[in-house]
């Protein structure tokens, strides 16, 4: 079988339909309650489902969305602020120790950061900001296995950047990435100077961040990359002191302050060269040509982007007119990002049945929808993401993940079958016991397993599949004898083990 025969084998029908966003104006059912919290957010439970089921599509909406604002922010890992010595500057027989240092902790604490953000994910269930948080990652790209010193500290302060306005306006989002320490050292501009401009950020702002290729040219590019020379960012406690560590600060004697044309907009040169006045004027500036003079294409360019994230990724496959939707309501509201999420997830279209079980899980989806259940040692879980694709704070390129039928292949299904399997037996008996409970009247074995079959698959069983996973549950014994089963943990807990891993060999276990 090759990968085509192999990826349709368990991928419904590429479908689609036409409607615009209209409201949807019934009651969630159960399955669009779950078909809406599993696309916006990582994890979820029985109770969750419970809670949202009933309500209308607005409410349930507008709780996920104002969540992410009003939840508690989660604790910083306690070395945000650690700072480093100046290698160069120690005497040289103390320069190799101190770089060890700098280079263990880039990777050790970034693996941390890892870690973190995975318990943030699985935490974070009744909200939009985990998603969305992970989104602008994907989206403005940055990685910590580089050439260059990548801190862990300026990563934990560019995923704290997203998470604070993962639905606010765009033009902070760009603005503030235009100054995030972790972009200038990833893209080079903490070497962008006036008699060197460095292209690599001017150029991924246009193509990936905000209009994508074909509406810019190679004069903007260079025009952007004389806009942005003179920033920098320190992580050494003894250079630049007067900014302090892990900020981002200016340079005059490094910029270029003559005239620039840039998009059809100019920036008239500059006769105080001041940080205050480069970035209101400059980098203000530049957001504001940005955002007026190619609204159109950006607006479109961003959508498309959430229309892949949370309806369809397939590219082939885009409604255009919900998508040009999208779009002039992003344009109407001055490029909030809240009302675009809301006008699409609470339309018909969303919930229409095209748009439910399309998607391929990522490895996030994966791992942390079914570790928010059982208990999984961090580094597990994070090994095995890495492994089937996904390595948070580390996408392959600049570009980011391309996602879609790439995540799953003849190699990496069985692999995460058998991982997620791992996960399930290493549970124990008395937890697994503990876990059930949290489903309706489980002491009935049929009431339990359809409960735990909608959970976990996109797809309600059919009568047969239904009678199939009860005997997986009951390992041949009668339906009454669950009643004593679920008494003693160490009989109950290998049935539910056993039911578990089987259901996960099922392609809906795999779709979302």
């Amino acid at each position: 079988m090759n990968r085509t025969e192999f990826l349709s084998s368990f991928m419904p029908a590429d479908t689609q339909q036409t409607d615009s966003l209209i409201p949807f104006d019934k009651k969630l059912t159960q399955q669009q309650a779950l078909h809406l919290l599993r696309r916006t957010t990582f994890a979820t439970n029985w109770q969750t489902v419970k809670q949202f089921t009933g309500k209308s599509a607005s409410e349930a909406v507008e709780l996920l969305l104002t969540n992410g604002i009003s939840n508690p922010k989660p604790f910083a890992p306690f070395w945000i602020d650690k700072a480093y010595k100046a290698w160069w500057k120690l005497p040289k027989a103390e320069q190799q120790a101190a770089t060890d240092v700098v280079y263990k902790d880039v990777y050790e604490l970034n693996y941390e950061l890892k870690r973190w953000w995975m318990k943030e994910m699985t935490d974070d269930n009744v909200s939009v900001r985990e998603k969305m948080t992970l989104f602008w990652h994907g989206h403005f790209t940055t990685k910590f296995a580089i050439d260059q010193v990548m801190p862990a500290q300026l990563m934990y302060r560019q995923n704290n950047l997203f998470r604070t306005l993962h639905q606010g306006n765009f033009r902070a989002l760009l603005e503030g990435i235009i100054m995030d320490g972790a972009m200038l050292i990833f893209l080079n501009g903490q070497d962008s100077t006036k008699k060197s401009p460095n292209e690599n950020f001017s150029r991924e702002l246009l193509e990936l961040f905000a209009l994508g290729i074909g509406n810019y040219t190679e004069k903007d590019v260079q025009e952007g990359a004389r806009i942005l020379t003179g920033w920098r960012t320190n992580f050494f406690s003894d250079e630049y002191t007067f900014n302090g560590t892990y900020k981002t600060f200016f340079l005059p004697y490094e910029h270029d302050t003559n005239t620039k044309t840039y998009l059809d907009g100019t920036i008239e040169a500059s006769s105080n060269n001041t940080e205050e006045e480069t970035l209101k004027n400059e980098v203000k500036g530049m957001v504001d040509i940005i955002l007026k003079n190619r609204a159109e294409v950006l607006s479109m360019f961003i959508c498309e982007k959430l229309y892949r994230y949370f309806v369809y990724s397939n590219p082939q496959k885009m409604n255009v007119d919900v998508v040009k939707e999208m779009a002039q309501t992003f344009r109407d509201s001055s490029f909030e990002i809240r009302p675009v999420l809301a006008k699409l997830l609470k339309s018909s279209f969303f919930f229409d049945e095209a748009n439910v079980g399309v998607q391929l899980k990522t490895p996030a989806e994966l791992v942390v929808g079914i570790t928010k259940h059982f208990d999984v040692k961090g580094d597990w879980k994070e090994w095995v993401m890495v492994t089937l694709g996904q390595e948070l704070l580390n996408p392959p390129n600049v570009a980011g993940w391309v996602g879609y039928r790439k995540w799953s292949d003849t190699r990496t299904y069985p692999f995460a079958v058998q991982q997620v399997g791992g996960f399930i037996w290493g549970q124990k008996d008395e937890d697994l016991q503990s876990w059930i409970k949290q489903f309706d009247d489980y002491e009935d074995v049929r009431k339990l397993t359809l409960q735990m079959c909608t959970l976990f698959l996109v797809k309600p069983p059919t009568d047969v599949q239904l009678d199939k996973h009860v005997k997986n549950l009951l390992g041949g014994s009668p339906d009454y004898e669950w009643y004593n089963m679920v008494k003693i943990a160490g009989t109950m807990g290998g049935r539910v083990k056993y039911f578990l891993a089987q259901l996960i060999k099922s392609p809906d276990f795999h779709l979302t």
